[in-house]
């Protein structure tokens, strides 16, 4: 998946207009990697650390603020009936792969969209996507410096069991690009 950069997509406008730092997605090797900027010290969004919501239509919003206790989402996301492992990691480490078999991408799984006034960026997941006996594999990393809040995130769906995270360095990284902004 190409990452979109078309100044006139509503999302990138949304983002530039909320002096978001940067957007990328893309689909690699059979994750869908994410890597987002969230306002630097701007006090944006409201609403709990982190929360699972379920929504009216099935679909679950996730929000993440706290990057401590991803023992807590996984429960709520179980609550839902979402088997789900989630993972917090430090920037430039990663699970040693492979830690399960995987399913192929899949668009629809989970999908972004800008907040509404006063809300925090959330993703929204559609349990529907999840066959039984399948696994969400939901980790997060986190960095926190003079440049801003980063976070990025690899979403696969584990069709069987997934075993311990083995932390290895890799991963996900930040890197000021030509312009300033944070990349990965």
């Amino acid at each position: 998946m190409e990452v979109n950069r078309d100044e006139s997509h509503p999302f990138v406008r949304f983002l530039r207009e909320r002096r978001w730092l940067s957007l990328a997605v893309a689909a690699t090797g059979g994750a869908l990697l994410l890597a987002v900027g969230i306002p630097v010290l701007s006090g944006q969004g409201g609403g709990a650390a982190n929360a699972v919501v379920r929504e009216p239509d099935g679909s679950i919003k996730i929000y993440v603020r706290d990057y401590r206790h991803p023992e807590v989402i996984e429960q709520k996301l179980r609550d839902f009936g979402v088997e789900s492992v989630v993972l917090f990691l430090p920037i430039g480490k990663e699970c040693k792969e492979p830690r399960a078999e995987y399913a192929p991408d899949n668009p629809k799984l989970l999908t972004s969209e800008p907040p509404t006034e006063g809300e925090h960026a959330f993703w929204r997941l559609h349990p529907e996507q999840i066959k039984p006996g399948q696994t969400l594999v939901y980790s997060l990393w986190y960095q926190d410096d003079e440049r801003g809040h980063m976070t990025g995130g690899r979403i696969q769906v584990a069709t069987g069991p997934v075993a311990p995270c083995q932390i290895v360095s890799g991963g996900l990284r930040m890197e000021t690009g030509p312009e300033g902004g944070i990349g990965g």
